[in-house]
């Protein structure tokens, strides 16, 4: 291919890319590591004070005003502080003080619980807290789900393939928000599900008003929300496994779960990867469930703080210091898989 055709092709992608992911990007950094404020000066106010027998005195005060350009708009100073928005959104003072705290539980256990549960009372730490679970409990969740559901609708008919791969796919095709406001209202305190356990004798269940379930849920959305994706990818897979490999495999005496452990799951493993390396990078941002739920109290996210920052704050630095933290999470969570990925290929005759 000529060098200019090579180029027509790949100049609109980088185009692209330096447009909606370098440049916001390079904007979010320069924003965590500055801190602005508009620029003030004091200015001399003179009021008349009424005193007794219409007589009056002129008082004067300085009160701060803000300085005004030659358009008449503020004028905004910013002071480079370095990675003072990031220790202060990450709270890492306050986290040395809990680790270096004199602690007067007499057994191990309880000196980790105690301590444990003073750091997740921190906002930042507790968000990473339930963003960790959410991430290594809906992966392998999610993988497992997937290729389930690919090897049973790889085995369907024909005429019900179609179907199939459809009504997987629903989760998907929905909007975050619509998809987490219909798992939000089935578990209202008198939605259908609370309703139903109660008329099957279980007593009143409060799914929203408990640390535990409201969790549970959560993670349990993002697995069916996620799996449509690795069953889509893990399927179209199927369709380019060997089939004399698997017909080896049988008439050397392999089971059903033996062709597919030794020569199915081999095969995929490239699948695999991509599928845990997206899925990584999405489900470390989680925050439709987050919001739509209102489970700040039992669980938020790095991506909730944001909003949190954004939006009651209005702090625009301490916003962007949250999202360079989870840029930094996210390349620390992908940086083994990409690893191991490289190596198995690098492995790969």
């Amino acid at each position: 291919m000529r060098t200019g055709t090579f180029l027509g092709f790949v100049a609109p992608s980088v185009l692209s890319m330096l447009l909606l992911i370098a440049v916001p990007l390079v904007g979010v950094v320069y924003l965590a590591l500055y801190q602005s404020h508009v620029k003030t000066e004091m200015v001399e106010v003179r009021t008349k004070v009424p005193l007794f027998g219409g007589l009056s005195r002129d008082q004067v005060s300085y009160v701060p005003q803000a300085v005004l350009d030659e358009d008449g708009r503020p004028i905004r100073v910013w002071d480079y502080v370095g990675m003072q928005n990031l220790a202060k959104a990450s709270e890492i003072d306050e986290l040395g003080r809990i680790l270096t705290k004199p602690r007067d539980e007499a057994s191990l256990p309880d000196m980790i619980d105690s301590m444990y549960r003073d750091i997740t009372n921190l906002d930042f730490w507790s968000a990473f807290e339930f963003t960790m679970i959410y991430v290594v409990a809906t992966t392998p969740l999610m993988l497992a789900v997937g290729f389930l559901l690919a090897l049973a609708v790889n085995r369907a008919t024909e005429q019900l393939k179609g179907s199939l791969i459809f009504v997987s796919l629903l989760p998907m095709i929905v909007t975050p928000v619509v998809s987490s406001l219909a798992v939000y209202w089935l578990f209202l305190d008198n939605a259908i599900v609370a309703t139903v356990l109660r008329e099957l004798g279980l007593g009143r269940i409060y799914f929203l008003k408990d640390a535990v379930t409201i969790r549970i849920l959560i993670i349990a959305y993002g697995v069916w929300y996620a799996a449509p994706f690795a069953f889509i990818i893990l399927y179209a897979g199927l369709q380019t496994v060997p089939k004399e490999s698997l017909e080896a495999a049988r008439v050397d005496g392999a089971t059903r779960w033996q062709a597919i452990r030794l020569v199915t799951i081999p095969h995929l493993m490239p699948l695999f990867a991509v599928v845990v390396l997206i899925h990584l990078m999405d489900a470390y941002r989680v925050f439709e469930p987050i919001l739509v739920f209102n489970s700040r109290v039992f669980a938020s996210s790095l991506q909730y703080l944001v909003y949190i920052a954004m939006s009651f704050e209005d702090n625009i630095h301490r916003a962007a210091a949250y999202a360079v933290l989870t840029v930094i999470g996210i390349v620390i969570l992908l940086t083994p898989v990409l690893i191991s990925t490289w190596r198995e290929q690098r492995s790969t005759p």
